[in-house]
């Protein structure tokens, strides 16, 4: 699975692999897009793997680049979640200030 460094080289697949894996778990995502920017750049200019090897590792990292598009869609969908209930807090905070506020200047 040894091939020369160059465009072609399966290696360059698994440093793709690791990079989007690493800034991934790191929820680094403007980093995952740039790795994945880089990575479509270098597919477009390979064309078809050429080799088995070259194959295999193309397969490799679609699965790599699969799990991180569903963890960047989880992280997505819990920001929002979390973002829902903050707005639903915060009104309901705003309302008891501002009933407690109404409250002390008639206790006054």
């Amino acid at each position: 699975m040894s091939e020369p460094a160059g465009p072609t080289s399966t290696n360059q697949w698994q440093q793709f692999e690791i990079a989007l894996v690493k800034y991934a778990n790191l929820k680094d995502w403007q980093k995952v897009e740039k790795v994945n920017e880089l990575m479509m750049i270098a597919l477009t200019v390979q064309g078809k793997p050429k080799t088995r090897s070259q194959l295999l590792a193309r397969q490799s990292l679609a699965k790599v680049h699969q799990t991180v598009i569903a963890q960047a869609i989880a992280e997505k969908e819990s920001l929002s979640s979390e973002m829902k209930q903050f707005q639903a807090t915060k009104d309901g905070i705003s309302a008891y200030k501002l009933t407690s506020l109404c409250g002390e200047l008639y206790d006054n």
